[in-house]
């Protein structure tokens, strides 16, 4: 138990650089290892939760946002829907990936408004 927890904080330290930085140049990019697996996984959180944060606070369409735990995993269920082109995203957060997605301002203002939000964080 005492290593995967160890293992959880290298990727969430890995995630938290990736996400606190600007953009990395593509020399920026070389200093991560990316033949790491934790490395990896942390790159691919991150660009989940830039995709997560874009599709919440985008204001073209009416949507509708709801957040609930899973008693079976322990993850967060984020639901985002769009019933005017019959769209729904599902995505299943850790959280420490809704803490990532609630440092953004604006996606904070979004989920505290959203359906269940309150059950959850």
């Amino acid at each position: 138990m005492a290593v995967k927890k160890l293992a959880n904080h290298k990727l969430y330290s890995i995630v938290e650089r990736l996400r606190s930085s600007p953009k990395p140049t593509s020399k920026e990019k070389q200093s991560f290892n990316f033949n790491d697996p934790t490395a990896l996984r942390a790159l691919r959180i991150h660009r989940h939760l830039l995709a997560l944060e874009a599709a919440i606070v985008d204001d073209q369409m009416k949507k509708e946002i709801s957040l609930r735990l899973d008693p079976s995993s322990h993850c967060i269920i984020l639901t985002i829907s769009i019933p005017e082109v019959r769209y729904t995203r599902v995505s299943y957060l850790t959280p420490e990936e809704l803490a990532f997605l609630k440092q953004n301002r604006k996606v904070a203002h979004v989920l505290r408004k959203c359906v269940n939000c309150r059950d959850v964080a």
